[in-house]
């Protein structure tokens, strides 16, 4: 016979169980890629998921009770990760899940998954690899797969960025719909080191001017940054964050549901994949020292991608907090592309929340679920699987 112990003693019990299980199993606690899909394509590291209808009549995120839309809209949503990160972010928890959320609302959704750059070949890719290469192959194998042409984009940081560049270089008139979240177009926005880039672009070019010197002559290689060192920067960009996070997680380590949520989110920010050396030097110099998406145009490859080409329908946020991308940052888009119906919104959030905190579910989510709504075509007869 179960013996049940009192309130306080039970409480006890648990903070000390999850504080062992904490260290020994924190597999208990780490949730991500709950939801079912099916790998439709890929190409090296990076892939295509199609995630397969919920089978749940109804679900609970974040507290909040919704029935589930069986049949989904036309237009397939495409999610966007960053790199640097790994794409089961958008799949982080099971109460706190974009996938999962949009599936809900009646979306039919693919990610693609840019894999973690780490071993050779692809320790030097170049954005030219992202952009003209694989994010056409990918675009290619969603519309065979779902049989639809016209679709949605969602690039959260800098998947918003490659969107951007995708749909200014490929002139892909078939995206109807792009959403960016705390994705930097004006890199001189972005705090000190956006002042610290400003600064350095008379020097760099007086060096080039008298030296012949140029940064596309170093070996990219010298660039490619490792996954800690990623993790580092990230929380960096907060410095006190790491601290205020982990003092909560004293004060509340008796609490199982919140040990999920503090486990998971720091198995993001302590686990984040290489950036590879050729991007990085990329980055370096088309987008710190020179600023090229602000402007509107970056050549890639040998294609210019211009931002003017873009016509879909845009909605772009920013995070109110966000100290990596701030608002100044993110509203550039507004002002590059052609786009006739655009819309930004400052929701509450850091670089983070803003795209899966808590109070993301009803800012972020909500608003961009009931916009793809209205634009996403009719519902289907059938879903695709």
């Amino acid at each position: 016979m179960a013996v049940r112990l009192p309130g306080r003693l039970r409480r006890i019990q648990d903070y000390v169980s999850n504080a062992i299980d904490r260290r020994r199993h924190p597999e208990r606690f780490v949730q991500h890629s709950s939801t079912p899909y099916v790998e439709v394509f890929r190409d090296g590291i990076m892939s295509v998921r199609h995630y397969l209808p919920l089978q749940e009549a109804s679900l609970y995120i974040e507290g909040q009770h919704y029935q589930v839309q069986s049949v989904p809209y036309q237009r397939p949503l495409v999610l966007v990760p960053p790199l640097g990160v790994f794409a089961w972010i958008f799949d982080l928890m099971i109460e706190r899940s974009l996938v999962r959320y949009f599936l809900a609302h009646g979306f039919d959704v693919y990610l693609i998954d840019w894999g973690n750059p780490k071993d050779p070949p692809y320790t030097n890719l170049t954005l030219e690899d992202y952009v003209i290469r694989w994010f056409p192959m990918a675009m290619a194998a969603i519309r065979q797969h779902s049989g639809e042409s016209e679709v949605s984009l969602m690039g959260y940081c800098m998947g918003g960025l490659l969107s951007m560049l995708y749909l200014g270089a490929e002139k892909d008139q078939q995206v109807k719909n792009l959403v960016t979240i705390a994705s930097p177009v004006d890199t001189r926005k972005m705090g000190v080191a956006g002042r610290f880039s400003a600064a350095m672009e008379i020097p760099t070019q007086l060096v080039r001017r008298y030296t012949g010197f140029r940064l596309d002559q170093v070996d990219p290689q010298r660039f490619h940054v490792p996954g800690k060192w990623v993790s580092v920067a990230f929380k960096l960009s907060s410095p006190l964050s790491p601290l205020t996070s982990y003092l909560d997680m004293l004060r509340n380590l008796g609490d199982t549901e919140y040990m999920i949520s503090y486990m998971s989110m720091n198995a993001w920010f302590n686990n984040m994949a290489d950036y590879p050396g050729g991007t990085v030097l990329e980055l370096i110099r088309k987008l710190g020292l020179y600023n090229r998406l602000a402007k509107g145009q970056i050549r890639i490859g040998n294609k210019l991608a211009d931002f003017k080409e873009i016509h879909c329908d845009l909605l772009a946020f920013a995070g109110a907090s966000d100290a990596i991308v701030p608002m100044a940052a993110a509203y550039r888009i507004m002002d590059v592309v052609s786009s006739r119906d655009k819309r930004f919104h400052l929701v509450p959030g850091g670089h983070a929340g803003v795209f899966t905190g808590a109070r993301a579910v009803s800012t972020t989510w909500a608003i961009s679920a009931e916009w793809l709504a209205q634009r996403s075509g009719p519902l289907r007869t059938a879903s695709v699987t």
